[in-house]
């Protein structure tokens, strides 16, 4: 039975070593790790897998782009939020909450991101909100060469910005934003993110 007990304190020490933290927790672990040049141990607290760790030792190699990263990693911990499809949590002082939201709230501020983008003429940023089908068919050069060619591109803008005003039609994996006519702007759900999928 003796001959036990170091295994079981070996496996105790294991788990505890590897239980799961809350994610303010690991940011300070990696912060910390990252101040004291343990490289290693900062890795292991990524989603990077063994062929990313080479670049990620050299990235941070020297002792300012630790600390500069550390700093970032610290001042971001404090605005964490832990999202999924059907739920976001924010951090309200040292407690995590449940942010309730309208179920039409995140689509339509997708939308607005969008039109927001393309009258700031950033199309990269508005090509980046593009559902997947729509962003293997175009490149931000392109879609600016259409918006810019289309001459109904203004006027469509229009009517989807108004749109923003209307109700929003929730379905799983999409929202419509009804333009009359028979014609919606309508945004697909896409790895958790409402994506511009026509603007008809």
């Amino acid at each position: 039975m003796t001959r036990l007990a170091p295994l079981g304190l070996l496996l105790l020490g294991t788990a505890c070593a590897t239980a799961s933290r809350d994610p303010t927790t690991v940011a300070e672990a990696y912060a910390k790790a990252l101040e004291e040049n343990r490289l290693q141990d900062a890795y292991r607290l990524t989603t990077g897998g063994p062929d990313g760790e080479v670049a990620f030792l050299d990235e941070y190699s020297d002792a300012p782009a630790r600390t500069e990263r550390a700093a970032a990693v610290r001042s971001g911990a404090a605005m964490l939020e832990a999202r999924a499809p059907s739920v976001t949590l924010a951090r309200q002082g040292e407690d995590w909450r449940v942010v309730e939201s309208r179920a039409a709230d995140v689509p339509r501020a997708a939308l607005k991101k969008f039109l927001d983008a393309v009258d700031a003429r950033d199309w990269k940023g508005a090509w980046g909100l593009l559902a997947s089908p729509l962003r293997a068919r175009y490149t931000p050069e392109r879609l600016r060469e259409d918006f810019e060619r289309e001459p109904l591109s203004k006027e469509r803008l229009r009517r989807a910005r108004l749109a923003l005003n209307t109700r929003v039609r929730v379905a799983a994996g999409e929202a419509l934003f009804p333009l009359g006519e028979e014609r919606a702007v309508r945004l697909l759900l896409e790895d958790g993110e409402y994506r511009v999928a026509a603007i008809e």
